[in-house]
């Protein structure tokens, strides 16, 4: 089944190979997220910095998502994606304005990004994929609430 707004592409990176699924920010598409969430070990949420009035919508987005049960154990990556424009909000304020610093016992980072120019981008999949591969040794499992 094809729907628009969802991709899935296998990316290297690094000698690690993530599934990546892009479900987009659609309002339409939003109720259909949590149908990816099984077995996810990251999710990579992306902000538009420069949009301070959406950042509460954002916030509770984000929340209901890394909230739900098969997300607990996933670690998070925020891209604080324009921080070339004028008037952007820091990665400090995207944080603030995610909650990221009220979370506890989850693994996180926020890395300003220009998309357009690559800015950023690098070193936020660096973060994921030490921080996936740590947790593997430790034997940490994506895996969400047993069906057992």
């Amino acid at each position: 089944i094809s729907v628009v707004g969802f991709n899935v592409e296998k990316v290297q990176y690094k000698n690690v190979v993530f599934t990546v699924w892009d479900v987009g920010g659609q309002e339409k598409l939003r109720p259909l997220w949590r149908h990816y969430f099984n077995n996810t070990d990251g999710l990579i949420y992306v902000v538009d910095s420069l949009d301070r009035e959406r950042i509460v919508k954002a916030k509770a987005e984000f929340q209901a998502i890394i909230k739900d049960p098969f997300m607990l154990n996933s670690v998070i990556l925020v891209f604080a994606n324009k921080q070339d424009m004028k008037g952007a909000m820091t990665p400090a304020e995207v944080g603030q304005g995610l909650g990221l610093f009220e979370l506890k016992n989850r693994k996180w980072h926020i890395q300003g990004t220009c998309a357009l120019k690559g800015d950023g981008l690098y070193e936020g999949l660096d973060w994921l994929s030490s921080t996936l591969k740590e947790m593997r040794a430790a034997g940490y499992s994506s895996v969400g609430p047993s069906a057992f």
